[in-house]
């Protein structure tokens, strides 16, 4: 219960931009590093009726900067035009912090190999379970910060 609503705080601090992405990351053992480096396995939705399936694996250095690849699959779309694409796949990479203090990890979309034209670049604020076994939170989509991202182990 704790990580549900640790979860739900740090979503709205995140989500209303009280938490700023450029606050210092602080010190990340390698144990921890090692813990949130991945892999994930999850779901992201929208709104709208999006749904795509995740592969994340990440690295996480001392410091608590993180790198990464997010493959995607997209599972269902709103569009009649992308019917057809559903089950094909992209990947986005993506960088950003680990704050351990927090357990909130902020990435942002910076590059895609994208052959089947399904994906854009995103921005995530996502918190971590005390166990290091889920995460979760909320992502940009088209500046609405409604895109909702899960994952697990």
């Amino acid at each position: 219960m704790r990580f549900f609503g640790s979860l739900f705080g740090s979503i709205l601090l995140l989500g209303v931009g009280i938490f700023p992405a450029t606050v210092a990351a602080q010190s990340v053992s390698p144990t921890e590093a090692a813990e949130i480096a991945g892999p994930w396995h999850g779901r992201w939705t929208a709104p709208e009726g999006w749904i795509y399936e995740a592969k994340m694996s990440l690295q996480v250095s001392g410091s608590g900067a993180t790198s990464g690849q997010i493959n995607w699959t997209l599972r269902k779309s709103p569009r009649p035009e992308e019917q057809g694409k559903l089950g094909m796949t992209g990947v986005e990479s993506v960088r950003g912090n680990y704050f351990a203090n927090s357990g909130t990890l902020i990435l942002e979309g910076y590059e895609k190999n994208d052959p089947n034209g399904i994906l854009g670049l995103d921005k995530y604020r996502l918190v971590v379970g005390d166990t290091h076994r889920t995460m979760g939170g909320v992502t940009r989509h088209h500046n609405s910060w409604s895109g909702q991202f899960f994952l697990a182990r």
